[in-house]
């Protein structure tokens, strides 16, 4: 019970003391009525005793007492219930407080551990990031060299070039536009190159604008022949054929894919005609009736007998294949002239086409005759191109150029 109290609650002391207190003030009460009471012998009969309404009965203070002792013994039952609870609960408690700690331990454990590795990989990266630093600092610095002897070499060219600025000025004179003369004779012999070795006449003739346009801007009246000269150049090629070769021979090439469509020309067995009556017949026509009279004399002399065979074509497919590679192939060959500017080549390949076409091929057909008029319309297209054999501003540009610039860089070098 000691042991018991020491773990109760001071309000359940406190209780169970009031109790005790209780017991023994009713022990002592029971203890006292007991030795009141004497012993009576036979002789001598005490005097019995009223009773009195004041006076409380005797038999009543055991039950009382019971009563005490048994809520008594329930309210120590209650603490102990209640004692055991609490153990449990703590004992329970402690175990979760166990188990959490030791999640706790995994949870820091397993931190502990990634954060070593993200360390040795930090460490790692950093490792890596200083030889990378290590790297480009060496490549920096190789590039600053560079870049110093680059600075250097710089430096040397452009005192180069200032000092060839001076020599240029020096040379030029009071005409420091004469340069434009000599971008205008380059744009002139290169429209001489497209016009004679392309035959490109648009590009030649835009180069010529622009070397005129070179001219223009240099505003010097001495160079008004060369302009003129130019303008003349400009119109001839101006009044060239404008037909495009590269049309025609496209056209050429339209027309040799539609070769294997080309329905060709066979034997075709004439249609039987309806026999003629022999008859004599009262008609005033004697020639009809001299002729079958004639007929039927003949008749008795002449058997005629009736064979069917087999009819066998025109032309085997051997030899339609053949017909039709040879016409691709003159057309090939007229667009080869053509491009190549060979009119009579390419005249000469475009009748051997229409002769092609009029002996082998069906010209009752519609595409026959429409591919006949295209090979006669290009039959009849101008292909060759008279071009000028110099221009006329070449020399004179020349001249300019030699009397200004040249006797300048002679004496120069002088």
């Amino acid at each position: 019970m000691a042991d018991n109290q020491d773990k109760l609650s001071p309000k359940d002391q406190k209780m169970l003391e009031d109790l005790e207190k209780q017991l023994s003030k009713t022990a002592s009460v029971s203890q006292s009525t007991a030795s009141t009471k004497k012993p009576t012998g036979m002789g001598d009969q005490a005097p019995p005793k009223q009773p009195t309404m004041n006076t409380p009965k005797t038999e009543s203070q055991p039950v009382a007492a019971k009563a005490k002792t048994g809520f008594l013994w329930f309210f120590t039952l209650l603490n102990l219930l209640l004692l055991t609870g609490v153990i449990v609960a703590a004992y329970w408690g402690w175990l979760q407080w166990q188990n959490q700690t030791e999640a706790q331990q995994q949870f820091v454990a397993l931190q502990e551990s990634s954060l070593a590795k993200q360390q040795a990989e930090i460490q790692k990266s950093i490792a890596a990031n200083q030889l990378v630093q290590s790297d480009w600092q060496q490549q920096s610095q190789a590039e600053q060299e560079r870049l110093n002897v680059m600075a250097s070499a710089i430096e040397q060219n452009s005192q180069q070039a200032a000092s060839t600025l001076n020599k240029v000025n020096e040379i030029a004179g009071r005409r420091p536009a004469d340069w434009l003369l000599a971008e205008a004779n380059y744009l002139l012999n290169m429209a001489g190159r497209k016009l004679w070795l392309e035959h490109d006449v648009a590009t030649s003739l835009l180069m010529l604008q622009a070397a005129d346009g070179r001219l223009q801007d240099m505003n010097d009246t001495s160079l008004l022949m060369v302009r003129e000269k130019l303008a003349a150049d400009m119109h001839t090629l101006q009044q060239l054929n404008p037909l495009s070769t590269t049309n025609l021979a496209l056209e050429i090439s339209g027309l040799s894919k539609q070769v294997a469509s080309l329905p060709l020309t066979f034997f075709q067995k004439p249609e039987d005609l309806e026999a003629s009556s022999d008859i004599v017949t009262d008609d005033n026509d004697w020639y009809t009736n001299l002729v079958n009279s004639i007929s039927q004399v003949l008749k008795g002399f002449f058997s005629v007998k009736k064979i069917t065979t087999e009819v066998k074509p025109f032309m085997s497919e051997q030899q339609q294949w053949l017909v039709k590679e040879q016409l691709k192939f003159t057309l090939v060959s007229a667009q080869t002239a053509l491009l190549q500017q060979q009119s009579v080549v390419f005249e000469d390949q475009l009748n051997n086409a229409l002769r092609l076409v009029n002996e082998h091929f069906d010209t009752t057909q519609s595409n026959v005759m429409q591919f006949t008029e295209s090979l006669q319309r290009l039959r009849s297209s101008e292909v060759e191109q008279t071009y000028p054999q110099q221009f006329t501003a070449s020399n004179a540009l020349q001249d300019i150029i030699n009397d200004r610039l040249g006797n300048r860089f002679t004496n120069g070098n002088n």
